[in-house]
């Protein structure tokens, strides 16, 4: 499957197109120029961490890149609260917003949730099987000992 058909990626790239529309809007205090900055890197930071990934699509490694972009979606987050704590944008799109990434953000947590039990699962599925009794009397043997 290609990275732009997941459902998380593409509403993470719906946040993102979102965001961008209600940055333009903003005023150019001090104040909407960082929090802009800041919440555009991590919106972006969320999809560009989802597809480095699933680029690299071995188990941990992209369970590890999702936990960023999980990260960066929890960052999203805050910015737009301290968007919301300094009355920057509209009020509504800011909400559409913040709707938009908490959905990317469950969609995140249940894709990391069931790729580390399945991830659990195979450890245990490819283990070869042996009997815990011949195996701990293979240690109990007496050994020779080498002169």
């Amino acid at each position: 499957m290609d990275y732009r058909e997941l459902g998380f990626y593409q509403k993470a790239c719906q946040v993102t197109q979102v965001l961008n529309a209600e940055l333009k809007t903003w005023s150019k205090t001090m104040q909407a120029q960082e929090i802009s900055r800041q919440v555009f890197r991590a919106a972006s930071s969320v999809g560009a961490n989802i597809t480095e990934g699933h680029g690299r699509h071995v188990g941990q490694e992209y369970i590890h890149f999702l936990t960023i972009a999980q990260g960066s979606a929890n960052e999203v987050d805050h910015w737009l609260t301290a968007a919301l704590d300094c009355s920057l944008g509209n009020l509504e799109n800011i909400k559409r917003i913040l709707a938009l990434n908490n959905e990317t953000r469950r969609m995140l947590a249940a894709t990391i949730s069931s790729l580390r039990s399945q991830s659990s699962m195979s450890v245990h599925e490819t283990r070869a099987p042996y009997s815990p009794i011949s195996s701990y009397d293979d240690y109990n043997e007496p050994r020779q000992e080498i002169i």
